[in-house]
């Protein structure tokens, strides 16, 4: 029994050894922070947070490995200060508080306490954006927070069904407001085509009208008059213009034009 055990404590021993290297060798390829100006704080944090929570750190172990990650005036910071950090989330809180500017932190929320889904932003679009300023905001603001921030700026036409709904997590409210959102589209569409359907026959109708009318039949008269009026006009010019001009008078004695033969001069000598 005791070889046994010995045997399963080797083989622990083993195991965790080889989970640590492993862990290891991902964390020190994550980036690292070095506390300079040019860096954002909030972002890296993100980046590194999100690595470890797919390696399934505890927040102790996350606590263990951070060092890894630092450089430079960070990890500086962070061994002078280690006894007054014992866990992953005042971590976190200190950091912030040492290398984030506030004025930024200031900005970020200004933001999100303003932002309001736009007219032709869809529900995705708006969840991503929102969630984006949360970050910026706070790395670590809880659910609750994120979920109200969703829901002050969701567009009125849909608040109303969420609340409803009354989703209790941020991947509820996307889940709720995006199948909503495109119920509303088809009813959209819908009411669009039947309309279109309704203006057809109404048209059609209204032009065979307009065509039968008497207002109509009176203006195609009164073309047809004017057409008649204007050849006939024509063909009487045309035979005017045709016909043989008369000569000017003139004296048959002296072949004056300015009298006739009874006032020729000569006549009457």
């Amino acid at each position: 029994n005791n070889n046994v055990q010995m045997s399963n404590l080797n083989q622990d021993d083993v195991f965790g050894s080889l989970r640590s290297q492993l862990l290891l060798s991902h964390i020190e390829k994550l980036p690292k922070f070095t506390g300079r100006s040019k860096q954002n704080v909030s972002k890296w944090l993100r980046e590194v947070n999100q690595t470890m929570h797919l390696l399934k750190l505890s927040d102790m172990e996350k606590l263990f490995y951070i060092p890894s990650c630092l450089e430079a005036d960070a990890k500086d910071w962070f061994f002078d200060n280690y006894h007054f950090v014992p866990s992953w989330s005042l971590f976190v809180q200190k950091l912030l508080d040492t290398f984030e500017s506030s004025s930024k932190a200031d900005i970020a929320f200004n933001r999100l306490r303003q932002y309001q889904q736009s007219l032709h932003q869809d529900v995705r679009q708006y969840y991503f954006e929102l969630m984006k300023l949360c970050k910026e905001a706070n790395p670590l603001m809880d659910e609750s927070s994120k979920l109200q921030y969703l829901k002050d700026g969701l567009k009125s036409s849909l608040r109303f069904d969420i609340l409803l709904k009354n989703p209790t997590t941020t991947e509820e409210f996307l889940k709720y407001a995006q199948k909503i959102e495109e119920l509303r589209s088809l009813d959209e569409q819908q009411e669009i085509m039947e309309q279109s359907s309704q203006q057809q026959p109404n048209l059609i109708t209204t032009s065979a009208r307009s065509s039968n009318s008497p207002t109509n039949y009176a203006r195609t008269s009164q073309t047809n008059n004017k057409t008649t009026t204007t050849r006939h006009n024509l063909s009487n010019q045309h035979r005017q213009n045709n016909r043989t001009p008369k000569p000017p008078y003139r004296c048959y004695r002296c072949d004056g034009t300015d009298h006739f033969i009874s006032q020729c001069p000569h006549f009457q000598q």
